[in-house]
């Protein structure tokens, strides 16, 4: 059961391998055309929200097209919009603390199937996610 963490470092990577590699293997992607290229084969896609590490000629719009710098807060979002303007449907996961319910109602709404999720959570509520997220693509995983 491979993730794919889009992230703009590794904390995200680092952590998940450490603390959950014993059930699942994330593999990184530091920008669109890496998640595109890994999305074959994954049962996930983990997204940060915020890439602005990234070097500014690698962000994109929402088609994947090349973004100015001010795509950086939110390219998270730019990159699983690109991605399911290209039909991929893989189950996400966003990690953003939104100020608003309703954003997130909408973007969950937009981009299904997403579940955003607080960057207080813990461990054992993203491990559960990512079981709901391997069953609903087919792969069981292991206790």
């Amino acid at each position: 059961m491979t993730f794919i963490v889009c992230e703009d470092g590794a904390e995200y990577t680092d952590r998940f391998q450490r603390f959950l590699g014993g059930r699942f293997v994330f593999v990184r992607a530091g920008h669109f055309a890496d998640a595109l290229s890994l999305a074959p084969g994954a049962c996930g896609v983990l997204l940060d929200l915020d890439f602005r590490r990234t070097a500014s000629t690698l962000l994109v719009d929402e088609r994947g097209e090349r973004a100015d710098a001010s795509a950086a807060e939110v390219q998270g979002i730019l990159i699983l919009r690109a991605l399911r303007a290209r039909g991929v449907q893989l189950p996400a996961l966003l990690f953003a603390d939104l100020d608003d319910d309703a954003r997130s109602a909408r973007l969950e709404a937009e981009l299904a199937p997403l579940r955003v999720v607080p960057l207080s959570a813990g461990l054992a509520q993203i491990a559960q996610l990512l079981r709901e997220m391997s069953s609903a693509t087919g792969n069981v995983a292991k206790s």
